[in-house]
């Protein structure tokens, strides 16, 4: 059973045996402490009614029109009105006290739903925020292998792009291909294939450092952004990638498969270099690595040595 019912009757019936009881000593002395008692239970009315004004204020929206605020507020100067004219007469402070710390527990009540129904609309607020965030990492996500997919891998790729300018830093780009994928399909099913494309995506991505951008592009290539990368880093990379995946992928589940990958690998040019062009050295040096005997790393044509580099 719920004690939040039990709490509130018993707050509706501590606030006003209280208030009497803090009355009840001052009334026996002499009516002047009567009236200043009465006085200080109605002036608790109110400031009851005044929080409730504010926090109403801020919850309005959210607030049905029968909720009762406007109600008690209304019962609460009544009994100010009445002490004003009426509390001269000794008898009526007892009355007026109780009244007033009535009208008090009864806003408490209130407040207390009130604060009920706030953290009740922030844990709406939370998940609401929480499922967004999400769902938004789901539309990101390659179903399949959980990388970046085409889309959310170009998206990052232009922040990299922006942000390597800014900084004057290098970016590099990496396409790899499954070697002979098709052929996994074909003879061993495209179970074995979808198990192949997870187990390169995991073993490059534990390759690649912290800033490092891996997204499938389709099918059975993958693309890595490489921010603060040179052509020689880019090639190193390449070739890690490259040995992980012959090291790690030869057996798939039951299925022995020896998968190897082929690397392209290009430096950005500049800012007046377009992305596109960039993707398409790194895609163009990926192809020429596959016509070259598959499972290698392959530089740009285009791309100028870096410093160091033979």
């Amino acid at each position: 059973m719920n004690d939040a019912p039990r709490r509130t009757r018993a707050l509706v019936l501590v606030v006003p045996v209280s208030g009497l009881a803090m009355a009840m000593p001052a009334m026996a002395a002499e009516p002047t402490a009567a009236m200043a008692s009465a006085w200080l239970m109605i002036g608790l009315a109110l400031g009851v009614v005044l929080a409730m004004a504010a926090c109403w204020s801020v919850m309005r929206d959210r607030l049905g029109p029968r909720e009762g605020w406007g109600l008690q507020g209304v019962v609460a100067l009544a009994l100010l009105l009445a002490a004003a004219f009426l509390a001269e007469t000794y008898p009526l402070a007892l009355a007026l006290a109780v009244a007033g710390a009535a009208v008090a527990a009864w806003g408490l009540w209130l407040v207390r739903r009130l604060s009920g129904r706030l953290i009740h609309l922030l844990v709406e607020r939370d998940h609401a925020r929480a499922e967004a965030t999400r769902v938004k990492a789901d539309s990101e996500r390659d179903p399949l292998t959980g990388v970046l997919n085409r889309g959310a891998w170009r998206a990052r790729l232009e922040r990299l792009a922006q942000d390597t300018q800014q900084d004057q830093r290098a970016l590099s780009v990496l396409f790899f291909d499954i070697d002979l994928f098709k052929l996994i399909n074909d003879s061993l099913g495209h179970q074995v294939g979808d198990d192949c494309l997870k187990a390169v995506a995991d073993t490059v991505a534990a390759e690649l450092r912290g800033g490092d951008i891996l997204g499938r592009l389709g099918g059975e290539e993958f693309a890595v952004a490489l921010p603060g990368a040179r052509r020689i880093h880019a090639l190193a990379v390449g070739e890690r990638v490259r040995t992980a995946v012959q090291r790690h992928c030869q057996a798939v589940g039951e299925e022995v498969v020896e998968l190897t990958v082929s690397v392209g690998a290009a430096e950005h040019l500049g800012p007046d270099e377009a992305l596109d062009a960039l993707v398409d050295r790194a895609d163009r040096a990926m192809y020429t690595a596959k016509d070259s005997g598959r499972n290698m790393v392959v530089a740009d044509a285009n791309t100028p040595p870096s410093h160091g580099e033979a």
